[in-house]
């Protein structure tokens, strides 16, 4: 590839596409008995976002209506208003178990919070997969026990202040301080938000505070959003935990820290100070240099080194903390807001949307070492038996067996659904991703009709959607995966696919990894800087390090 088409190709990853793409119908047609039963899942769909749910419909139109607000509030603050919007949408799944992570193995290796704290850990389940991020989180509320150690101190020292000859006992009770499910919720929003519409690299504690910030948000009835109120019970949260020391968090040493007491209330209160505290002109320059430094790649020690004293910065949060704390409100939307798309699903589709969660937790897009999925795999598709047929099941295990490497399975599962839609993308994608992989395990004399079999099929998918991630990573795969040099075309369809996708990790790093094999090992690097530099500490991370002479890359945590 030539350099002009190597700056081409990174143009086409940074900035919006120019042409539309056409799009075709991939629907597929189900005839069936109406008095069909129906699960307790219902889904929702509005211009940004899918979400799940299987609570009450009242509830679920609340939620990703306010979702939806809270997408056009994040856009105008670092979008600049900006209407067009080409990333994959969202998909937030609701679940009434507050166990549900434990239940299907769902475990964060991307997107992690944190690392909070006791009960404040794995709140949330969150991942950035490669046809768009996905949220789960359990519509139940945390109950935090206020009548801590440090509470009791306190209350004595007070007694005794106030002229008392000892600490009262019994101490006093104090009820537990609620966190509401939506908080958490609304926390993971605006970090997948942050991390897809931001080009930026920030330090992990800035992503958690920045979710912290627009988790207290509140909605009027008329619209108007109250956004970086204080958590309920502010206050009395400090009186019962022991504030964070500033300067370790800064630094990073909190991260490190043999006693962890990192969480969303102190999260908060640190992003408040630096974001809304009107900060003085001196404080706000070095805060900015102190961003800029972390999105240089400098480690957060280094970084935090332009705050000077960090005895004086320590001093100032602390008494920003016990200040009159300020929050930020909305005008009144001028335009109606869109009534959100409401179905509820049927046995078989509410079982999927379990099924697609755990599909992306436990295999990869495209087959590795899949040997401790084949039992989970032979659950699903027992459980699959079990139900009405549904094409939607057909793709799901479809899907799975492609993942698992299953090329001749996941071959005749997309076939029979192309019977009967011959134009549904994700088909006709597995089916490109089989025979690709029936490729790749293919003697030499039949390789080569194999591949070309792949080739047209995904050529034909992307002609039907041209910004579909899938089927363009997919195609990409039919070069990488045989070991050849992937095509100009090929390397524009995964910048697409970024683009769609900004935040997975493992798009950009496909694309690194052939830049580098092409003697572009710079241009990689620039693909791959969220990812050496980025607060996660991904899989994906440490494979893009060991692309480098060298290339042990400080995080910025």
């Amino acid at each position: 590839m030539s350099i002009g088409r190597c700056c081409a190709l990174l143009l086409c990853l940074l900035t919006p596409a120019l042409a539309q793409a056409q799009t075709g119908s991939s629907d597929i047609v189900v005839q069936g008995n109406g008095e069909e039963k129906k699960s307790d899942w219902r889904r929702a769909e509005t211009a940004h976002l899918i979400v799940y749910s299987d609570g009450s419909e009242s509830e679920l139109k609340r939620v990703i209506t306010n979702l939806e607000r809270l997408h056009g509030l994040l856009s105008r603050i670092y979008r600049g208003g900006a209407k067009t919007d080409e990333t994959a949408k969202l998909q937030v799944t609701l679940f009434g178990d507050g166990n549900f992570q434990d239940k299907l193995g769902l475990r964060n290796v991307r997107g992690i919070e944190g690392p909070y704290a006791g009960s404040f850990a794995e709140q949330r389940y969150y991942d950035m997969r490669e046809e768009g991020d996905v949220i789960a989180i359990a519509r139940k509320d945390q109950l935090l026990d206020m009548n801590t150690k440090r509470a009791e101190d306190l209350d004595c020292a007070d007694a005794l202040a106030e002229g008392a000859w000892d600490c009262p006992f019994p101490p006093p009770y104090f009820p537990p301080l609620v966190r509401r499910w939506d908080a958490v919720l609304y926390s993971a929003f605006a970090q997948h938000f942050l991390r897809t519409h931001t080009p930026d690299v920030f330090p992990r504690w800035y992503i958690d505070g920045v979710g912290a910030i627009f988790s207290t948000l509140l909605v009027r009835e008329n619209g108007v959003i109250d956004y970086a109120r204080a958590p309920d019970g502010y206050r009395a949260f400090y009186r019962a935990y022991q504030p964070i020391d500033v300067g370790d968090v800064v630094t990073g040493r909190y991260l490190d820290a043999p006693k962890n007491q990192w969480n969303p209330y102190q999260a908060w209160a640190i992003a408040h100070y630096f974001l809304f505290s009107n900060l003085k002109a001196e404080r706000s320059k070095q805060f900015r240099a102190y961003l800029a430094a972390i999105g240089r790649g400098r480690p957060m020690a280094e970084a935090a080194q332009v705050f000077g004293d960090l005895g004086k910065l320590r001093a100032d949060l602390t008494t920003y903390r016990g200040s009159v704390l300020a929050y930020a409100r909305t005008a009144k939307p001028l335009a109606r807001e869109e009534e959100p798309l409401v179905t509820r699903l049927s046995l078989t589709g509410g079982a999927m949307v379990e099924a697609r969660l755990q599909l992306g937790a436990r295999l990869a897009p495209f087959p590795t070492d899949t040997a401790a999925a084949e039992p989970w795999l032979s659950q699903l598709r027992g459980r699959l038996a079990t139900l009405p047929y549904e094409p939607e099941a057909m793709l799901v295990e479809a899907e799975a067996e492609c993942r698992a490497g299953h090329a001749d399975t996941c071959l005749t599962m997309a076939e029979r659904v192309l019977e009967k839609s011959p134009d549904d993308i994700r088909a006709l994608s597995w089916k490109g991703v089989a025979l690709t992989t029936q490729a790749v395990a293919a003697p030499a004399a039949e390789r080569a009709a194999l591949l070309a079999a792949a080739r047209k099929t995904l050529e034909r998918t992307i002609q039907l959607d041209g910004e579909a991630p899938l089927p363009l990573i997919a195609y990409f795969q039919s070069y990488a995966r045989l070991g050849e040099r992937v095509s100009d075309t090929a390397m524009r369809g995964l910048a697409i696919a970024i683009r769609a996708v900004p935040a997975a990790p493992a798009p950009r790093l496909y694309m690194a990894q052939e830049l580098v094999r092409q003697n572009h090992a710079d241009l990689a690097r620039q693909v791959v800087w969220p990812l050496l530099y980025g607060a996660d500490d991904t899989p994906e991370k440490r494979a893009a390090q060991a692309l480098f002479t060298g290339g042990s890359a400080t995080a910025a945590r």
